[in-house]
């Protein structure tokens, strides 16, 4: 539970007393695993009225990673009501200690694509109450919000209300993650002439070894059996040779697995496999909702690399997204040369620091952002 700040928060000077929030909302704290799920229809209902609606934001999401990476872990949502009693906006954190330090952080980590406080149709002024409670009844040394879209709404009102209230600021880009805008003449239609030539060029030679299919699950009992063949492809390659593959990890099974049901379960899982001869060869752990096609893990057969099966399965894929009329194709996670091949667009995310006024805050911003990116310039110029 995050516990009352006492000392070294005052309110701004000129400002709401500690405990008022801005904008007519006031704020609470939901504390635990029985008041987070207490909150789930709030939660999807506020979700759905606001900017940043997306799976990976959905309560059933938070819960899936909650219970698969931190059980056990001190979170607290901190909920801002309207004078109806209305959630406005919800911002779940999680507090650690670190090297004496109170730490906040958002639940995630490299298994969740880019992180957004849940905000409703006025995100400014539920940011801006979020924040005030955060400054004046919250003991905390850093906020950490990783992978922050740059100019999504959580990015751009906290820290402006950070730094008016003399805070410290700092990001670290930590992805490009790149993303195709559908609609208009046919993407394919728009890409380099050599690629798509290539394309049909490995589909002919792929076909030549035998049936080449796209199959598509979406919910069913097909799910389970979809879900292990995609982690026994992924670990096949080189992600299982390192250690990286789901498989490698219960956690990560657990969480996947979770995903998989609760997207069954809600209208949004978009597993896709490309077969030959009814073997997947190329997979897809998908996710569409609400005119977006996200893709948070891909997974291929590296002995038909020379076919480019994966590539082969994203054009079916795109040409299914641009038959059903959805607005944008998301790679998620960062840019990489077979995402390139496609010539995306990319959003630039952030991972957004917040220290607290005082010489500690000073020192860890002093370090973080002045004196590393200071000693990586060095090394870089003495490369050179």
């Amino acid at each position: 539970m995050i516990s009352p700040e006492v000392q070294g928060a005052p309110a701004r000077a000129g400002g709401p007393a500690p405990g008022a929030a801005p904008g007519g909302y006031r704020v609470e704290e939901v504390a635990g695993a029985s008041g987070f799920a207490a909150l789930r229809g709030a939660w999807d209902a506020l979700l759905a009225s606001g900017p940043v609606d997306a799976p990976y934001h959905r309560h059933a999401w938070h819960a899936a990673w909650l219970e698969a990476f931190a059980p056990g872990a001190e979170l607290t949502v901190l909920v801002a009501r309207d004078r109806a009693g209305r959630a406005a906006g919800l911002a779940p954190l999680i507090a650690s200690r670190r090297r004496g330090l109170t730490v906040l952080s958002a639940p995630a980590n490299d298994h969740t694509p880019r992180v957004e406080w849940v905000l409703g149709a006025d995100p400014a002024g539920a940011v801006e109450a979020l924040w005030a409670h955060l400054r004046d009844r919250v003991r905390w040394d850093v906020l950490v919000l990783r992978d922050l879209p740059r100019a999504g709404p959580t990015s751009l009102h906290l820290e402006a209300a950070a730094r008016a209230d003399r805070h410290l600021t700092g990001r670290w880009e930590s992805l490009r993650s790149p993303f195709l805008a559908l609609g208009g003449a046919p993407r394919e239609a728009r890409l380099p002439a050599k690629f798509t030539a290539n394309l049909r060029r490995r589909l002919r030679k792929l076909s030549e070894a035998g049936a080449v299919a796209c199959r598509r699950v979406d919910g069913g009992e097909e799910v389970e059996d979809y879900l292990e063949r995609f982690m026994a492809l992924e670990a096949a390659g080189w992600k299982g040779a390192r250690g990286s593959a789901i498989a490698r990890d219960p956690r990560a099974v657990a969480f996947y697995r979770a995903l998989a049901r609760a997207g069954a379960r809600e209208g949004w899982l978009a597993l896709r496999a490309l077969e030959l001869d009814g073997r997947p060869v190329a997979m897809h752990f998908g996710l569409r909702y609400r005119g977006v096609y996200a893709l948070p893990k891909p997974a291929y057969d590296e002995a038909l690399g020379a076919c480019s099966p994966g590539q082969l399965l994203l054009r079916e894929v795109l040409a299914e997204c641009e038959a059903a009329g959805l607005a944008e194709l998301d790679f998620l996670g960062p840019d990489m040369p077979w995402k390139r091949d496609w010539a995306p667009d990319h959003r630039p995310h952030d991972w957004l620091y917040v220290y607290r006024p005082g010489v500690a805050g000073a020192a860890l911003h002093a370090v973080k952002h002045r004196l590393k990116p200071l000693a990586r310039e060095v090394v870089e110029w003495w490369r050179r």
